[in-house]
């Protein structure tokens, strides 16, 4: 069994104290953001909605992680990154990616058999509340 292990993190990393975060090992190259999903070998790859192997996700890579390399997963709370462009989207949900691996996006995926999961509130052009849901499959079930 694989165990991941909560920490805390200091003050001045975070605006907010209330993020809670676990580590895992990749098994590939994560960026920054990242929405992340959790393989059968307890890693972290990169979710992506349109792909059942890929999902659900668990949370947002809270820096770049190279591969097989340990790192922290924001599991809830504020998350800020440059990656993330969500103008025109404050104050919607944001959803696991059909397109980018990895990827947040506004609006929900919609072709029968694309995974719909919220990963968090979108708060500004650069922030996300991640605040994990479970997902469905459009068109089928789980």
């Amino acid at each position: 069994m694989v165990q991941h292990q909560v920490h805390a993190i200091g003050p001045f990393e975070l605006e907010d104290a209330g993020v809670v975060f676990a580590e895992f090992t990749t098994l590939e190259t994560i960026t920054e953001a990242d929405a992340v999903y959790v393989n059968s070998s307890g890693r972290i790859g990169r979710a992506r909605a349109d792909a059942s192997s890929t999902m659900h996700a668990i949370g947002a890579a809270f820096r770049g992680i190279a591969s097989g390399l340990l790192g922290r997963v924001v599991t809830q709370g504020l998350l800020h990154s440059a990656n993330y462009n969500f103008s025109g989207g404050i104050g919607r949900f944001g959803y696991v990616s059909t397109s980018a691996a990895g990827g947040v996006q506004i609006t929900p995926p919609s072709a029968s058999g694309q995974l719909v999961q919220v990963i968090g509130h979108i708060r500004n052009s650069s922030g996300l509340y991640v605040a994990i849901q479970g997902a469905f499959q459009r068109g089928q079930t789980l």
